[in-house]
Parts: C-alpha cells; sequence; structure tokens
C-alpha cells in the first residue's frame, strides 16, 4: 500500500514538472515592421496596431515602424484611415522576434459627382447665379406681375380691417357702452324745450331765413384742389 502512495506521488510530482516546463517555454515575442501605403509604397505614420485578445495596442511613428509585445497564436489587426484593416496571425511554433512590412490597401468608395463651375470669386457665383435663366422662368414672371408694388397697393386698398383694426373697434365698442351705464338715452321728439324752440321758431319767422345756402354756395366743388380753394377765399 505504501508502495502504490510512493509511485503516485512521483507520478503527480512528474506531471507537474513537465506542466510547468512546458508553461515557461511559452514566452512573449516583440513584433515589429513598417506600415505603408500599398500603391505609393510611402510611410504611414499613426496607423493603429491593435491586439483584440490583449486589448492593447500601439501607434506608428512618423516613419511608419512600430514595435509591440505579443505571444504565439495572437491575431495583429492594422487599421489606417481611409485604408482596408488588415490582419496578421503570429505562428504558434514562433519562438524569435521578427519583422514585417505590411502594406495597406485604399478602400475605395464610389462618391456623388461634384461639378465645378470656373468662377474665381464669390461675388461671379452669385452674379451668375442671378442671370442663370431657370426652368420655371414664366411662373417666376407671374408672380413677379401678381407682386408688384402696384397690385399689392390695389389689394391694400380694398381690404377689410385687419385683427388689430377689428380689436381696436371691438375695444371702442366695449369703452363707449361702459362710459354710457346708467345714463338715460333721450329722444328729441319727447323733449318739451325742444318743441317749445320750435313752436318758436315758426312765429319769429326764423325758418324762412335763407342764409344757409350761403354757406353751401361757399363750399368748394369736387373739381377744386384744396389748395386752389384756399386761394379763392383769399382774394375774396
Amino acid at each position: 500500500m505504501k508502495k502504490n502512495l510512493t509511485y503516485l506521488f512521483i507520478f503527480i510530482g512528474l506531471v507537474v514538472s513537465y506542466l510547468g516546463h512546458a508553461q515557461g517555454e511559452i514566452k512573449y515575442i516583440t513584433f515589429s515592421g513598417v506600415v505603408i501605403d500599398g500603391q505609393t509604397k510611402e510611410p504611414l505614420p499613426g496607423a493603429y496596431i491593435t491586439i483584440p485578445q490583449a486589448g492593447r495596442g500601439t501607434l506608428s511613428n512618423s516613419r511608419g515602424y512600430f514595435g509591440i509585445a505579443a505571444f504565439p497564436g495572437d491575431t495583429i489587426v492594422f487599421s489606417y484611415l481611409g485604408f482596408k484593416k488588415q490582419f496578421h496571425v503570429i505562428p504558434r511554433k514562433t519562438d524569435v522576434d521578427y519583422s514585417v512590412f505590411v502594406e495597406l490597401q485604399v478602400d475605395s468608395k464610389m462618391l456623388k459627382e461634384v461639378k465645378v463651375y470656373p468662377f474665381s470669386t464669390e461675388e461671379e457665383f452669385k452674379q451668375a447665379l442671378v442671370d442663370m435663366k431657370l426652368p420655371d422662368e414664366r411662373e417666376r414672371q407671374i408672380l413677379r406681375e401678381t407682386y408688384s408694388a402696384e397690385n399689392i397697393a390695389k389689394m391694400a386698398s380694398v381690404h377689410g380691417m385687419t385683427s388689430y383694426d377689428n380689436f381696436k373697434y371691438g375695444q371702442n365698442q366695449f369703452i363707449k357702452q361702459i362710459e354710457s351705464r346708467g345714463q338715460l338715452t333721450t329722444n328729441p321728439l319727447l323733449n318739451p324745450f325742444s318743441w317749445a324752440n320750435f313752436v318758436k321758431s315758426i312765429k319769429s319767422g326764423a325758418w324762412k331765413d335763407k342764409s344757409w345756402k350761403a354757406g353751401a354756395e361757399a363750399a368748394p366743388s369736387d373739381n377744386v384742389t384744396r389748395d386752389q380753394y384756399f386761394r379763392d377765399m383769399k382774394k375774396q
């Protein structure tokens, strides 16, 4: 029994020693290189090199060079604005440091057509825009004629009261009602003093006085202007 236990402890020790030795053999390597443009062969400074599994990364310097610690089996991702992403897998049996040249390809995208017009200044562009004849030129001419100053003046002359005028009229009527509230409305036909004055004027013959016609004849006619009327009055 003791002999079997001795063999068991020896076996466990050998297994643990082997696993520790195997784990010690897995070490990181220095993965370095240069990121360049696949078409122009120019270095790409500021390219982003990441290891998603490890959650770390680095940037290429002004000459496109980079260096990063990685383990065998890691996936390296290269990315740069305007270029397609590129992936590189570290071989699992690699145990030495090594370097590579990474050529990134331009990410081509279809853009909308842009027309360039030969205008040297903004003023020339605005003037050309004003002089340009539009497809709806006829409709625009009708709008200009309809909303001309003359037509707008005609419409304003026959236009009814605005909302503000209606409001002011209603306010004035309301104020008049308040002012006349509690007052008696007199009828001249029921006023004895008015009848007495009327009878008195008949007896005195005042109703035969025609002096009011002189004032009517002195009133200006429709064909006489205001200035002409006052000039005639001065001459008299």
